[in-house]
């Protein structure tokens, strides 16, 4: 039997503003099983920016830091869809969800249909009656506090919001406040400002009455100013929209904080959705930052958890816990949350399913190993180190590091076991191959120690094991990956397939990659994509077109015009050497050719010298013949 929507109750006139996909939305709701948030059938339908913000997986992981106690009493201020409403709902909170539309109230009404523990109430939050003073536990106030100066934020000011929202908090209760920052990254990078769509009009300065938002420093002024003195504050990255990670402010503090935040943000911007106006190496920007000391102020984002004394924030966040982190493009079966935590005697890393009822640990070929707790060994990976390497020019040091990952490789190849099932990644009739847990032992999952290379991270296994050949070319794509990703300059022509690109890569640390393996790998990774990834068919895609696409290919010139002259001097300078090669073979035929005619001339004198040394021969010949005949 279907549960029923939850009521909606009015509190005052609706606010006009929507997205243009509520109906959809709406419509999606009526009919999945599973309105979780990270289920798997509402991931399905993301198709563009709108349906990705509400419904991706990536909204589950910023609440991931914040304890939500069973009967917690909990006001969703500025609700949207429900995202956050359902997350408190599922931990057994009673919720009351205020949203200022009336289309998004009838979405939490369904996204939360039979949980009974839920309120919704539909129009401005100053439609709340005095009685719910004093009454929370937690209040949310995730992407709202930027709009309280414009006419759909009712326009009293972040202040006035501010106040009404600390009146709302119980004794002992805290506010969780997530918001862009003004100063992080991408915006420095030149990525549009998210609510106006304009480059560096943040740091210039806003407009009144536009969406607004704040550095590190001034939010926290404005947040004790309204009494929440006491503050957590939390970075998610890329940002608290759709963020894959989220670090606690301590990690900035860690011995090798540089490499460790490097490890587990990766790239600190997106472009899956806005697309920024240049194009930079947003890594080493962030390692530069982050060297500086200026990381926590450069964050795209934050995430607070605040009170109005220390007591309130105890247990709020997890002690210890010093990076929160989530695949959520995996379908539900194969996600995990990781969580580096600081134990006091050293980094381990805690891990759990987020599907912990699912079926064996095994999808055919496949396996997932989980490990709820093992250290997480310090020092930099050797990704970071051959990105490095490129980034400084040093490519004897980049080839040196890949031999080294290949030479680790090689040492723990053996016999394949007798009975082993070909799979992908073990085609029939391999002689040798890798241990199962070495399927994806690529440079970036190799921590550079004093001893040596050591491999971390064995969470993928492949039952019987795994063709070197194969995790090697897997290993050198993933590598190109971050290479091109990161757009760092490449010694290598920029008009170069990425395909051409593997096989040189391959050949600098002695390995044969042609065209049949590749498109052995492609097709089993393939098959890995299928099986691990939700909307596969958009990997796929990339996986098969990839190849034949090089780095001039990948470059949009409108928005990164410096990148694309810089290459575009480039191919200019590789069809002036083709040129010249050609001019220069020109010449060589002309010369060759004149060379010719000089021997056919030096032929015809030397025969007209023959000819001058026995033509009075001749002459002499034909008058005695005429004597001869005249005499007859």
């Amino acid at each position: 039997m279907r549960a029923e929507p939850r009521p909606i109750t009015m509190i005052g006139d609706p606010l006009p503003y929507a997205d243009g996909v509520e109906s959809e939305l709406l419509a999606r709701f009526r009919t999945v099983g599973d309105r979780r948030v990270g289920s798997d059938e509402l991931a399905a339908a993301v198709c563009n920016w709108p349906t990705a913000y509400h419904l991706a997986p990536e909204r589950a992981v910023l609440l991931d830091p914040v304890v939500v106690r069973p009967g917690d009493r909990v006001l969703d201020v500025g609700a949207g869809s429900g995202v956050n409403t359902r997350i408190c709902a599922d931990r057994g909170a009673v919720v009351t969800a205020v949203e200022g539309s009336a289309s998004r109230a009838e979405l939490i009404a369904h996204r939360c249909a039979g949980l009974e523990g839920v309120k919704v109430l539909c129009g401005p939050l100053d439609g709340l009656d005095g009685s719910r003073s004093g009454l929370h536990d937690v209040v949310l106030v995730v992407g709202v506090l930027e709009y309280a100066g414009t006419d759909l934020g009712g326009g009293a000011g972040p202040m006035a919001l501010l106040d009404r929202v600390v009146d709302a908090l119980a004794p002992g209760g805290v506010v969780v406040l997530a918001i862009e920052n003004r100063l992080g990254l991408k915006y420095l990078l030149g990525f549009p400002e998210d609510h106006l769509g304009l480059p560096w009009v943040g740091l210039e300065g806003y407009r009144p009455e536009e969406p607004t938002t704040w550095s590190r420093r001034e939010l926290a002024g404005m947040l004790a100013g309204a009494g929440l003195v006491a503050q957590r504050w939390l970075y998610p990255f890329p940002d608290y929209k759709l963020p894959r990670a989220v670090l606690a402010h301590e990690i900035y503090a860690q011995t090798g904080a540089v490499d460790l935040v490097d490890q587990i943000v990766g790239h600190p911007t997106s472009s899956e959705y806005f697309q920024p106006v240049l194009v930079a190496d947003d890594r080493a920007a962030h390692r530069t930052l982050l060297a500086a000391g200026l990381g926590p102020e450069v964050a795209n984002s934050f995430l607070v958890v605040a009170g109005r004394d220390p007591e309130a924030l105890v247990g709020r966040v997890e002690e210890g816990a010093l990076a929160w982190r989530v695949a959520p493009d995996r379908r539900r079966r194969w996600r995990q949350q990781a969580v580096v935590m600081d134990s006091g005697s050293g980094l381990i890393m805690r891990r759990r399913l987020m599907d912990p009822g699912r079926a064996g640990d095994f999808d055919d070929w496949l396996g997932q190993e989980v490990v709820s707790e093992e250290p997480y060994h310090p020092g930099r990976n050797l990704e970071q180190c051959l990105l490095d390497c490129v980034r400084q020019g040093d490519i004897d040091g980049f080839v040196a590091h890949l031999q080294s990952w290949r030479a680790e490789l090689a040492a723990q190849e053996g016999p394949v076991a007798a009975g082993a099932a070909p799979h992908p990644f073990l085609p029939a009739g391999c002689p040798r191959a890798l241990p199962p847990e070495w399927l994806d032992a690529g440079p970036d999952n190799f921590v550079v120690t004093a001893g040596g290379l050591r491999f971390v991270d064995r969470e993928w296994r492949a039952a019987g094991g795994v063709d070197v050949r194969l995790v090697v070319v897997r290993g050198l794509w993933k590598t190109l990956s971050a290479l091109l990703s990161s757009h760092c300059p490449l010694p290598w022509p920029p008009t170069w397939s990425n395909n051409r690109l593997i096989v040189h890569l391959g050949g600098l640390i002695g390995e044969e990659v042609d065209t049949k393996l590749l498109e052995r790998w492609r097709r089993a990774e393939d098959d890995l994509v299928r099986r691990v990834y939700l909307r596969p068919a958009i990997r796929l895609a990339e996986l098969h077109d990839a190849g034949n696409r090089s780095r001039m290919d990948l470059l949009r010139s409108p928005l990164a015009p410096y990148r694309r002259l810089e290459h575009l001097v480039h191919r200019q300078q590789e069809l002036i050497a083709e040129l010249s090669a050609d001019r220069d073979e020109v010449a060589a035929d002309r010369d060759e050719a004149r060379a010719r005619l000089a021997r056919v001339a030096a032929d015809r004198d030397e025969a007209r010298t023959r000819l001058a040394r026995v033509a009075w021969r001749e002459r002499i010949h034909g008058r005695i013949a005429r004597l001869i005949r005249r005499t007859r």
